[in-house]
This record gives structure tokens, C-alpha cells and sequence, in this order.
């Protein structure tokens, strides 16, 4: 098998992406190219920038504080692309440095999406296509053919989070399926204060935000048509958070879960909070997205899940 060029898009604001290059330098699968995209904001624009100045027909997407947690961690991520047409994206697990402190560890333990442990097999995991949701692949370190990543139209340039969740999404109407690979994982850190696990979060919201005004379809009965809306939903949710401290509840996958997680509860609290603010401050600007179909085709040369 011919192998194909790769290209590694690395979005950063300052640059400083050194233990993650040593570690991309340490793979058994060198890439081709390893391009950083250094002080374009948002970070989808970033990425796309970033695509634009590479020419591999392999794209792999990382965080610049990521590291890459084996020497084999991009021939993983590729090989299945080059085998499964079906295949859109394919990604890795995520655990927290080996140096993370307490708090650090403290997060993770609380707070959605912060790990995702490595798997011993192949794991599928589709983005839904009739409600907002999450799966167990980020663009923390991820891959796509240019193809794929060609046909949606690359990542949206406004948003201000959560563009991921979006670009995946649409990924995934053109019939894509996705797998978090096996034995394959990267080193990230959470958050190292209370200050930025909380910006981070109400940053979320605010792309989220924007998010469901650019595809009404998506917005799961949030929608804050008049400010009486928000003053609702800010009521709503001020009302529950002590008792989601012992009771805490996942908007993504809703259920129930009794416990004691008061950085699970302060984080959707203040992401609420940035869901109201970035639906007045930051308003989605471009055209409602079209609704989804309504089956999911084949891609080319591949077959619907």
C-alpha cells in the first residue's frame, strides 16, 4: 500500500508547541509536513488556515499543549482511513499528563471530556443527528482524509467553541462514521486553576450558543426567543445548581446520577451562563444551516452505519 502524505495542523495562539513536536519527531509514521497556525482566533479558523498552507491527503488535527502518548500514535490514527472509505474520522483517548497535580486530577474525575480512557478495541462513536450531543473524539488529536474535511467545507470560522461538536456533526450527515482507535492516546492537561476550568466552560456556552442559532434544528428547546426566555433559563438553572452538586445531571447524555461533584455543577452553571451571553453578545452572523436528511447516505465507496 502506497502510503500517503500526512499533515500535521497545529492551531496556536503563541507558538510554543516544542514537547509536542519532539513527540510528533518520535513517531513511526513521519508526517509530511507539520504546520502551526500561530495567532489566528477562533480556533476553527486557525485549522483552516492552517489546511490551507498544507497539501497532505491526510489531515491530523492536534491541540498545541497535547502530546502525543506513543511512538505510534499517527501510524494508528492513519492506518484505518486507508482501509475503510466508511471511516470520516478517526481519533485518539485522552488522559491527563503523568505530572498533572491534585486539582488537575480533581477535574478530571468531575468533569466531562477532560479523559477519555484509552479502548482495547475499535470504538464507534457517532455524532446524533436530531439533538446537540457529544462523542468520545476531539479535535484534541484527531485525523480525516482532505476529502472529508473538503466536503463539509472545513471548519466554521465564528465560532467561538465548540466547533468541533459542529464540524463533526456535519461530517457525520454525509454518512461518515467515526472511531476512537485502539492502544492510542494523547497526553493533555486540564485546566490548572479554578479561573480557567471556569472560562473555558462559559466559553463553551458561548459557542454553543451560536451554535444553535446557526442550526435552529440542534437547539433542544434552548432557544431564548425574547430575554424573558433567558431571564427563565438563568433562573432555571441558578435554582438547581446545589442540588446538582449532589445530584448531578448531564445535559449531553441526560441522566441522573447521585454524588458529590461541585466542579461537575459550577461548570454547567457557568456555562449557562455563557450560553446567555453568547446568544446577545455574539450572535451567530452567517445563514441557518440546512435541516439534516432524512437518512444518512453512504459516502462514497463506503455504506451507511
Amino acid at each position: 500500500m502506497t502510503l500517503p502524505r500526512v499533515s500535521v495542523v497545529i492551531p496556536s495562539l503563541d507558538g510554543r508547541v516544542d514537547a509536542l513536536r519532539a513527540s510528533i519527531a518520535r513517531q513511526t509514521l513521519r508526517p509530511a509536513e507539520v504546520e502551526v497556525a500561530v495567532g489566528i482566533r477562533p480556533n476553527g479558523r486557525a485549522r483552516n488556515v492552517g489546511v490551507a498552507r498544507t497539501s497532505g491527503d491526510i489531515l491530523v488535527f492536534i491541540d498545541d499543549d497535547a502530546v502525543l502518548g506513543g511512538d505510534d500514535t499517527l501510524a494508528n490514527l492513519v492506518r484505518p482511513l486507508l482501509t475503510d472509505p466508511s471511516l470520516g474520522v478517526t481519533g485518539t483517548a485522552k488522559l491527563l499528563p503523568p505530572d498533572a497535580d491534585g486539582w488537575q486530577r480533581w477535574v478530571a474525575r468531575e468533569v466531562p471530556r477532560i479523559e477519555h480512557p484509552i479502548v482495547d478495541a475499535p470504538l464507534e462513536t457517532n455524532p446524533p443527528l436530531d439533538e446537540h450531543g457529544y462523542i468520545e473524539i476531539t479535535t484534541t488529536c484527531c485525523a480525516m482524509r482532505r476529502d472529508v474535511f473538503d466536503a463539509v467545507g472545513g471548519f466554521d470560522n465564528q465560532l467561538v467553541r465548540g466547533v468541533d461538536t459542529e464540524f463533526f456533526y456535519r461530517v457525520r450527515r454525509l454518512g461518515y462514521r467515526f472511531i476512537l482507535v485502539p492502544h492510542t492516546w494523547v497526553y493533555h492537561p486540564a485546566p490548572p486553576t479554578l479561573y480557567g476550568l471556569l472560562r473555558k466552560h462559559f466559553l463553551y456556552g458561548v459557542g454553543h450558543a451560536q451554535e444553535v442559532q446557526r442550526d435552529p434544528t440542534r437547539a433542544a428547546g434552548r432557544r431564548l426567543v425574547t430575554p424573558w426566555h433567558a431571564l427563565g433559563f438563568v433562573g432555571f438553572r441558578t435554582l438547581v445548581l446545589l442540588p446538582n452538586v449532589f445530584l448531578p445531571y448531564s445535559y449531553s447524555a441526560p441522566s441522573w446520577r447521585p454524588g458529590f461533584k461541585p466542579l461537575k455543577a459550577l461548570t454547567s452553571y457557568v456555562a449557562a451562563l455563557g450560553y446567555v451571553y453568547g446568544w446577545y453578545r455574539y450572535p451567530y452572523r452567517g445563514a441557518a444551516a440546512a435541516a439534516p436528511p432524512a437518512t444518512v447516505p453512504a459516502p462514497p465507496g463506503g455504506r451507511p452505519s
